[in-house]
């Protein structure tokens, strides 16, 4: 049994949810018709509990919020894009090893601006 640990950012939160964030950010776009965005869902599930409290995971529906989608160029989904002092600095595009997620986020974590 999994908890849901990745929070839904809308377009009406995303100021103070992503960027004004002091910790990093992780986002993941996805639509509710989307296959592959339900195993992106657990990996970042999974991810959002081992770093709690050093990168806070949330999740945004495209369909649903098309105007964020547009200002970040999502024109598939899934993608995860990073944040750091509201600046975006990584992302993953498609339905990727856990791997990948985790070592986006290092590097984020790692740098310094």
């Amino acid at each position: 049994m999994s908890i849901f640990t990745a929070t839904v950012v809308t377009g009406q939160s995303w100021n103070t949810s992503v960027l004004d964030s002091k910790t990093p950010v992780l986002v993941e776009f996805y639509a509710s018709w989307c296959g592959p965005c339900q195993m992106v869902h657990r990996v970042i599930d999974e991810i959002a509990g081992e770093y709690a409290g050093k990168v806070k995971c949330f999740m945004l529906n495209a369909d649903q919020d098309p105007l964020i989608a547009e200002e970040y160029d999502i024109k598939a989904v899934p993608i995860v894009l990073l944040f750091k002092n509201g600046q975006k600095c990584e992302s993953v595009v498609g339905t990727m090893p856990k791997e990948f997620y985790v070592a986006a986020i290092e590097r984020v974590l790692s740098s310094s601006s």
